[in-house]
């Protein structure tokens, strides 16, 4: 069993300040992104208790002043669902995405993407923007943000806020199937099902994104 998992075991027996403990070792000292994950995770269900929640919040706020891409992502998550304060600050929350995707956090693409698509910041100043956001999303997509693909192919499948692009949906839904994204994979069996087109192009297409983004978590891991 790894660290992560007896954190994650002790949660689920409601063991949270152990859990806590757990997860804030591994974020300090090993900086991993899934005990990063699980803390914000925590912070936002309100499983912390005020001086963890602070303790938290400060160790983020100086890893994201040493350059640290996830630190910064998270801080962007919390400020976006306004887990501490209680509002949502969407132009905080896009500034540290933005931090983020400088320092190669590929997610930070769908969240930033979705803010300035359904324009929830634009009484914060935030003005909503689909053609920017659009291009956020499908850029997030192709580094290998897989959840930035299930999000710019499912607008593209809906077509409430875009215009159906059937062939980009398929495209990119793909994509993030290929990354083992289950949500995309039962859209996906519905589109196809539903949408009577060939797709066989688009499928390629997928299939050369993905080994593109493969190849560069190949020479990640080498660097």
């Amino acid at each position: 069993m790894s660290t992560v998992e007896l954190g994650e075991l002790n949660l689920q027996k409601g063991k949270n300040d152990i859990a806590f403990d757990i997860f804030f070792e591994l974020a300090q000292f090993e900086l991993s992104a899934d005990a990063q994950f699980a803390l914000i995770k925590m912070c936002s269900d309100g499983l912390l208790n005020t001086e963890q929640a602070e303790s938290l919040m400060n160790w983020l706020n100086r890893e994201t002043a040493r350059g640290n891409g996830y630190a910064d992502y998270n801080l962007g998550l919390i400020h976006e669902q306004g887990t501490v304060g209680g509002k949502p600050d969407y132009k905080k929350a896009v500034e540290f995405y933005l931090k983020a995707i400088k320092e190669e956090v590929h997610d930070a693409f769908s969240n930033l993407g979705n803010i300035y698509i359904t324009g929830l910041g634009a009484e914060q100043g935030v003005a909503k923007d689909v053609d920017r956001g659009l291009d956020l999303l499908e850029k997030g997509a192709e580094l290998g943000s897989r959840q930035a693909a299930f999000t710019v192919g499912s607008y593209y499948g809906k077509g409430e806020i875009v215009p159906v692009n059937h062939s980009k949906a398929f495209l990119y839904l793909t994509l993030a199937s290929l990354q083992k994204h289950d949500q995309a994979k039962r859209v996906l069996l519905i589109m196809q099902h539903a949408v009577k087109e060939d797709f066989s192009r688009e499928l390629d297409q997928a299939q050369h994104l993905y080994a593109k983004i493969q190849n560069m978590r190949q020479l990640y891991k080498l660097l």
